[in-house]
């Protein structure tokens, strides 16, 4: 018989709480997001030091975000950004995806409220929804 026990996700939740859950769940998707910008560093022959210098940070502050340590939109936008790409969000609104630069998202050096953010429109774009698929 296998000391392994079948994983319970509702009883998981309810022993950390969904608070709980909810952050270790983002924390472990920023750390493989972290990963993965690191291997596209890696492979555009970039070094930390030299990816810090074109983003006008530290070696430490590009170490953090490979990490998932830093994992703000602004953060990712400034490394795809220095490694020549383009960040961009998608938010997915009744069937419609609505497509957001991160270079319309204002950049606050001191806290700002939403009023105070003035952005380009977002593009709209129709989705086909795919079939439904079963529940994971």
């Amino acid at each position: 018989m296998s000391s392994f026990s079948k994983w319970d996700k509702n009883a998981y939740r309810q022993r950390v709480g969904e608070d709980e859950a909810a952050r270790r769940r983002g924390a472990i998707m920023a750390e493989q997001w972290g990963h993965q910008l690191a291997e596209e560093r890696k492979r555009l022959e970039f070094t930390q030091a030299g990816l810090a210098e074109i983003m006008g940070v530290s070696p430490g502050r590009v170490s953090q975000i490979e990490r998932g340590e830093v994992s703000t939109v602004e953060a990712i936008a400034a490394y795809v950004s220095a490694l020549g790409g383009k960040l961009e969000l998608l938010a997915d609104i009744g069937g419609h995806l609505l497509r957001i630069p991160t270079s319309a998202i204002p950049r606050c050096t001191t806290p700002c409220s939403p009023r105070s953010r003035r952005a380009t429109p977002p593009t709209v774009e129709s989705r086909v929804t795919p079939a439904a698929s079963p529940t994971s």
